[in-house]
């Protein structure tokens, strides 16, 4: 595991230097403060290492080509048909499939049409609002940016409970934010817990819970989570992150609707090379989408579906 100490002059600069320094996958260890600056150790299961371009195979057919855009895509493509070639007709008909699956809606549908009927504006009308997400997808980051939303922009009264103590730090984190933000937080291990929250709960606007991206290996805890989120006095919100690969997207959303989702919001636009690539993940999402998530920064770095694609080209 590669570790590493950052001082920074506050929690959103610690999260941009970790992301540049360690990746996406970095996990905070401790957080103290020194001199009016915070000290964070982060660590990561492996040192991030900068991306090696990859040798141009169609120097040949260059001269066939006028611009370099022409030669990236079309080498692309080329390697796609190669590794296809070398699949068994078992394999081939999976990727065709899959193909089909994830290509076939986005041409059929104009990007406008596509983009106009994700679009939800009544949200945050639940006492209970339940996160959902797989591993990474930036779920800890957003639920402190809701958190600001609703503190701070609606003036609702707030606390947040976390069911996420499975991993190292998961509660720190978030319990960071939140004393930052001045939320009241609740650590959550089992049932016998939310029972004695039950009356101090009682006298908040909405509780915010935090669940953990492997819930799906905590039978006991989801069973908790499925029981909150199928209550009528729960909007469940799953997290949706756009770096990830359209299978995992396509599993992860699978897993998840079994808990009543009634809206998503889309993390790590910022993390898009193609912007293109986020109309093809929206015509495979079953959700309508309330927010993008652009960054690590709370409590900016979060704007309304709706606001984002007044700045889209559509057509």
């Amino acid at each position: 595991m590669y570790m590493k100490k950052f001082l920074v002059d506050s929690i959103q600069e610690g999260w941009e230097k970790i992301n540049s320094e360690l990746g996406e996958n970095a996990i905070i260890i401790n957080i103290k403060e020194i001199d009016n600056k915070l000290e964070i150790i982060a660590a990561s299961p492996v040192k991030k290492i900068k991306e090696v371009q990859k040798e141009n195979i169609l120097d040949k057919l260059q001269n066939n080509f006028k611009t370099e855009e022409d030669i990236k895509n079309l080498e692309e493509l080329l390697n796609f048909i190669v590794q296809v070639k070398n699949k068994s007709k078992t394999k081939i008909d999976k990727i065709t499939k899959h193909l089909k699956v994830n290509l076939e809606n986005y041409l059929n549908i104009d990007n406008q049409d596509l983009i106009t009927e994700k679009i939800i504006k009544e949200k945050f009308n639940k006492k209970f609002i339940t996160v959902l997400g797989g591993i990474a997808t930036g779920k800890t980051t957003t639920i402190a940016k809701i958190a600001s939303i609703l503190k701070f922009n609606l003036n609702r009264k707030i606390a947040i409970a976390s069911f996420d103590f499975y991993k190292i730090g998961g509660f720190d984190n978030l319990k960071k934010f939140a004393e930052i933000m001045q939320i009241p937080f609740f650590p959550i291990r089992d049932e016998k817990e939310i029972i004695s929250y039950k009356d101090s709960l009682e006298h908040y606007d909405h509780i915010i819970f935090d669940t953990p991206g492997n819930l799906s290996d905590l039978k006991d805890t989801e069973k908790l989570i499925n029981y909150i989120a199928l209550s009528s006095n729960s909007e469940n919100i799953l997290t949706i992150s756009l770096d990830k690969k359209e299978s995992i997207i396509k599993k992860e959303i699978e897993y998840f609707s079994k808990f009543n989702i009634s809206h998503s919001i889309l993390t790590k636009y910022d993390q898009l090379d193609d912007k293109e690539d986020l109309f093809i993940t929206l015509s495979n999402i079953p959700f309508k989408v309330s927010y993008i998530s652009n960054g690590l920064r709370v409590p900016k770095d979060i704007i309304e579906f709706e606001s984002l694609i007044q700045n889209i080209e559509v057509a």
